[in-house]
């Protein structure tokens, strides 16, 4: 799936490229006023859990529109029986250490005064560093320094082209993204790209980071916009880091797979998967990777399970302006390769990611495709910037002709499960809202026709090849909507847009 994803990923590029709060923290009160959590400690219970498994096809038969139809209907035979087994469950234990409201206020006061009224270049950056960190640790402690952020978004921005300190600058940006006052948009307006999870059959070949100004993922889409945006990789290297990542990772034996499918519920090894993910990406925390300076805002869409309902949650690179939160639970305290563990964690293949007292698993589940999410995170975080324009990459459809004659009166159990998770995992649908819902020529979907339905780990040489073609043959019939997005990515800003921007800046001064 990778190796397409990344053949097809570079196809588009060479021929685009010519054309032109963390983790919610728990409060509860008692007598001494509100009480914080501050740190977890895992300590394991034995308990027992039902968990169901429903069995579909066999394992050499894997094909699939949806990949989690696949996870159904390639890796469990196919006998129409439904078994129930109890499993052994790890429990967490939340320890707790009490802060008063009152007191965690005061605590905020005091860092916030003391970064106000910080000198030297090194009392700056330590104060940051801080307030960075006590921040992130206590969310809902941003409400206590608010009067003051104005001042101190003042001063840093003062200070950020004039020190020649780049660690300095680093923690500058990151406080400022942490708090929500990200860069303004050097475009005509917010250029936004987002990226399917599943693999995706192609991607703009121009400089990714100049480009656009936010990118959202999930699953496999979000492990390339981390690569083209936090790892400022070219698209040539990061086909070549997916080649490598699939043979590592995809070639493996059937019996290993189903021995760690039964032990585990995971058909792939997700310790392996861990150390890749270590090695490519690093152990950069999503803040520090905002810290560069051009990196676009970058956000990584995942799924909580262990919530009464499943929900989407976002790993962000940033914070949102007080007064502007959104609807989705999120954060940007964890390191870069958490977030794309979490994001990628597909039931069936990788183990279900557990980060605190959150269990996380594969974004496609609920959001395959996140234009929408992409959307709304963009006017939360520029909510006086137009939308200049929005593009939206697909993992690939196939037409299947049905004839009339071919239609049934009825299907098996079996094939209703598959239905119902291809449509609860449909990305066309969010295609057709996003065209209703943005203006003419400010939307671009790419989601090319496939010969075959692919699986989630195809890494046949021979399908590799069509994939390419397929995605070539994309290309060439589409030649005219590459050059319009081109075109459109790279408007200026008007004139009216740079006296407004020119104007705030010098207010600030």
């Amino acid at each position: 799936m990778w190796e397409r994803a990344a053949t097809s990923f570079w196809r588009f590029g060479k021929r685009f490229k010519n054309s032109g709060k963390g983790i919610d923290r728990k409060n509860r009160k008692n007598e001494g006023g509100t009480e914080t959590t501050q740190h977890i400690e895992n300590k394991s219970a034995e308990g027992t859990a039902l968990r169901s498994q429903s069995f579909t096809s066999s394992l050499s038969s894997a094909t699939h529109v949806s990949y989690l139809s696949s996870i159904l209907s390639s890796l469990w035979p196919s006998d129409g029986t439904r078994e129930v087994e109890k499993v052994d469950m790890k429990t967490q234990r939340i320890k707790t250490v009490s802060i008063s409201k009152s007191a965690l206020f005061d605590q905020t006061r005091l860092l916030v005064s003391s970064l106000l009224y910080a000198e030297t270049d090194g009392s700056v950056m330590l104060r940051t560093r801080e307030l960075c960190k006590h921040y992130m640790e206590y969310p809902e402690a941003r409400a206590a320094g608010f009067q003051l952020h104005d001042a101190i978004i003042k001063k840093l921005k003062l200070l950020l082209p004039r020190t020649n300190d780049e660690t300095l600058k680093e923690h500058i940006r990151q406080f400022l993204h942490l708090v929500g006052d990200v860069s303004i948009p050097r475009g005509n307006g917010i250029r936004v790209l987002s990226l399917d999870g599943g693999g995706t059959r192609g991607v703009l070949g121009l400089d990714v980071v100049e480009v656009f100004d936010l990118i959202v993922g999930v699953s496999t889409g979000a492990i390339i916009g981390t690569l083209l945006a936090a790892k400022r990789l070219p698209v040539e290297k990061c086909k070549e880091v997916y080649i490598e990542i699939s043979k590592e990772l995809f070639s493996q034996g059937k019996f290993s797979g189903m021995s760690g499918l039964l032990l585990s519920h995971a058909y792939y090894n997700t310790e392996k998967w861990k150390e890749i993910l270590k090695s490519v990406i690093g152990e950069d925390t999503l803040l520090e990777i905002c810290g560069r300076w051009g990196t676009p805002m970058l956000s990584i869409v995942s799924c909580t399970v262990n919530t009464p309902t499943l929900q989407p949650y976002i790993f962000r690179t940033y914070g949102h302006p007080s007064g502007s939160e959104s609807h989705y639970r999120g954060g940007c305290n964890h390191k870069a390769w958490e977030a794309l563990q979490a994001s990628a964690a597909a039931p069936g293949y990788f183990q279900e990611v557990s980060l605190g007292p959150i269990l996380y698993q594969d974004g496609g589940v609920l959001t395959n495709n996140p234009t929408a999410l992409a959307v709304h995170e963009a006017r939360m975080l520029w909510p006086h910037e137009r939308i200049q324009c929005v593009v939206s990459v697909g993992n690939g459809k196939t037409i299947s002709e049905v004839e009339m004659n071919d239609v049934k009166l009825s299907t098996r159990l079996q094939e209703k499960i598959l239905r119902i998770i291809d449509s609860a995992t449909d990305t066309e649908l969010v295609d057709l809202c996003m065209r209703d819902t943005l203006s003419k020529g400010s939307y671009m979907r790419f989601n090319p026709y496939t010969s075959y339905p692919y699986s989630l780990d195809e890494i046949d040489p021979k399908k590799l090849e069509q994939m390419s073609q397929d995605a070539q043959l994309y290309i060439s019939r589409n030649q005219t909507k590459f050059e319009a997005t081109a075109k459109i990515l790279l408007a200026k800003p008007s004139l009216k847009q740079r006296f407004i921007r020119n104007w705030n800046k010098l207010i600030i001064q």
